[in-house]
């Protein structure tokens, strides 16, 4: 979209055989622009797909949101057994792109699943500026800077981070390392499952949210267990529409760790033989990016 994707990977140790070839994990993106990063705990190698965007930082839109409620969590500012706060449509005015599961009351749990702005900036206020920015300093999150208003520093606006960031944010939050009730981090994994099959569970955050230049950004964050291993990963994609990547976030990370031999591919399907007396009927032409989405106006 502004440059060619380019594929590097880091070897860490020497020479370990490769499942998948750079090239295919770049066939995943399409003709998107965007980057990935999945690091391999196991062997400490990463894999990433256009290195120099890794290292641009961008705003988190709501992938900040993990943060948010790890702080708010953690500093008592929200209760895991009692943290509902009350829809109030005279406080927060619904706005003409929000969903329908935002209109409603909700505790960090829907509030992390749906993206639910009006809820982060209620919390943001209960946090409030000091206790904010002394936070995020902790967690080197990104720039840690919030200036750009409790409302919104986190949706195209003063709060910027690295997919590196994202990563090592990730690493420290799973591992118990943010200094924070373990229960804090059961109580965000168990709100953060976005698949789960009898292989493997991904954990995951998305965001989105519009740029200066009137593109989006999107992301998906997060990491995939099976037993005994972990992988995480950071991906974001450059759209001109939320419909651009609304639906295929998931596949690519997927397919990613498919095509490294970390999860199981799916079995191959076997076409069902033809029916004589059915004439075949072409498909419509469709956008595979926007096939079956209806209009977006939310940043989830």
């Amino acid at each position: 979209m502004r440059r060619a994707v380019s594929v590097a990977f880091v070897l860490v140790v020497l020479l370990l055989p490769m499942t998948a070839p750079a090239a295919m994990l770049a066939s995943q993106f399409g003709r998107r622009y965007g980057a990935l990063e999945i690091y391999d705990a196991q062997s400490k190698l990463s894999f990433r797909v256009n290195t120099p965007r890794l290292s641009e930082r961008l705003p988190p839109c709501s992938t900040y949101l993990l943060p948010h409620l790890a702080i708010a969590l953690g500093t008592g500012v929200i209760k895991d057994t009692d943290s509902l706060i009350a829809f109030d449509p005279a406080k927060h005015p619904e706005a003409s792109f929000w969903p329908q599961s935002w209109q409603r009351d909700q505790t960090f749990d829907t509030a992390l699943k749906n993206s639910v702005q009006w809820y982060a900036q209620e919390v943001s206020a209960r946090l409030g500026t000091a206790r904010l920015e002394q936070n995020l300093k902790r967690l080197k999150y990104g720039n840690a800077d919030i200036s750009g208003g409790l409302d919104k520093f986190w949706m195209s606006s003063s709060l910027r981070v690295t997919s590196f960031e994202q990563i090592d944010f990730l690493k420290a939050f799973r591992d118990g390392k943010l200094g924070f009730n373990p229960r804090v981090t059961k109580a965000l994994q168990d709100a953060m499952v976005i698949e789960r099959t009898v292989d493997y569970t991904i954990y995951g955050k998305y965001g989105s949210c519009p740029m200066d230049d009137g593109t989006y950004v999107g992301w998906l964050v997060g990491y995939l267990e099976r037993p005994g291993k972990v992988w995480y990963f950071a991906l974001n994609l450059d759209g001109q529409s939320l419909a651009d990547f609304a639906v295929v976030r998931l596949g690519i990370v997927r397919g990613s760790m498919q095509e490294l031999g970390f999860i199981p591919a799916p079995p191959p399907v076997e076409p069902l033989p033809a029916d004589p007396a059915v004439t075949p009927v072409a498909d419509p032409v469709a956008d595979p990016a926007t096939a079956g989405v209806a209009p977006v106006s939310e940043y989830p």
